[in-house]
Order: C-alpha cells, then sequence, then structure tokens
C-alpha cells in the first residue's frame, strides 16, 4: 500500500525573506545555512552555517524541531536530511522544506531514506516537467505533496534507515581518507622536491 507525502506529513516552506538577510549578534532567530547540507546526507551545525538574524514575521512551523526532516530543494542537489538535535529557534530559509512526520505508521528516518531514493527523484524529475535524469533545478511544496511512498513494517523501516546510516558513514569515511591519502602523497611529493 502506498499514500502521498500530504497525508502523513506538515510540510513547511522555509521562513521567506522579504528583504536581504541581514546578520546580527542581536538578532532573535538562528538561520541555518542551506549549504551546510553535505552530498552524504549529513547536515553540519558548526557556528559558520548558523548565523544570528531578527525576524518578525514567523509563522508557525518554521522553526526547526529534532526529527524533522529538511529536504534542500533548490539547486543541482536535492537532498533530505533528518535533524537529530539542532539550537533552538533555528530556521532556514524558503529554498528548503521542514517536513514533519505526523502519522505514527513511518519513522522520519524512513521519510528520509525514500525522500533521497531513485523513484523519489524520479518523481521530483516529472514534477520540474523534465525528462528523467535531468538535474532538478526547483522540487515544489506540491511536488513534495504528491511523492507516493510505500506502508511497510516499522520493523522493515528501521531497518531500511540503518542501512543508510552506514552507506552515509562510509561515505564520509572514504572522503576523510582520500583527503588523508592526498595530504601524505602532497607531504612526500614536498620532501623530495625539497632534495633539489
Amino acid at each position: 500500500m502506498k499514500t502521498n507525502l500530504k497525508t502523513i506529513t506538515n510540510i513547511i516552506t522555509g521562513h521567506v525573506f522579504r528583504n536581504k538577510i541581514e546578520y546580527s549578534t542581536d538578532g532573535n532567530i538562528n538561520l541555518l545555512n542551506m549549504d551546510s547540507i553535505a552530498t552524504t546526507g549529513h547536515v553540519s551545525l558548526d557556528t559558520n552555517d548558523i548565523k544570528r538574524v531578527v525576524v518578525s514575521d514567523m509563522k508557525d512551523g518554521e522553526i526547526i524541531m529534532p526529527e524533522d526532516i529538511l529536504f534542500k530543494a533548490k539547486g543541482l542537489n536535492n537532498t533530505a536530511v533528518l535533524i537529530d538535535s539542532i539550537p533552538s529557534n533555528t530556521t532556514v530559509t524558503a529554498s528548503c522544506h521542514i517536513i514533519r512526520v505526523k502519522d505514527k505508521n513511518f519513522l522520519p528516518e524512513y521519510v528520509c531514506s525514500w525522500l533521497n531514493s531513485a523513484a523519489a527523484k524520479n518523481h521530483f524529475s516529472k514534477g520540474a516537467g523534465q525528462a528523467t535524469g535531468v538535474t532538478i533545478a526547483n522540487v515544489s511544496k506540491t511536488t513534495l505533496e504528491s511523492l507516493e511512498i510505500p506502508l511497510i513494517p516499522l520493523k522493515n523501516q528501521k531497518l531500511i534507515s540503518e542501512i543508510e546510516e552506514c552507506s552515509k558513514q562510509e561515505k564520509d569515511l572514504l572522503l576523510k581518507i582520500a583527503e588523508k591519502k592526498e595530504m601524505l602523497n602532497r607531504a612526500i611529493i614536498e620532501k623530495e622536491l625539497q632534495k633539489y
């Protein structure tokens, strides 16, 4: 059995800033930079990625909560990430959707995995009116809401999510290994060049 994402979640578009975003240490809201969402499916939450801004027109739901899914809707890499923890009063811009699972028959981590699946990416391509496999420039809230997701037993949802998490960790480790190898190779080359 499949159901639409709209029936099991609340999908909130990130905050729309009417003017240029102005950062201020006296700001009342934290703003998460969407570039901090890595292609490996993790979100960086260091001080360079969260800045304070003054916002007077926040709407209900625009504040990110633990177990929310952030979906990077604009750009070349439409990625979903599950938020484990986040500083209070943090939001994102309208280039991102906040997806909050409300149906207890669906685990947030499973929904996040499904949003990153090939089936979902194919749906997003069609929703954008583009051929399959073509880069998606923007995924609208309506396209997200109409995405079908299979209802499977919770234990299977958990297993899928655990496999996905292991895959993300493996990607992270491979990137770190590649960086270390590059540093080592560069050091060997520099040492050899210093002999002459």
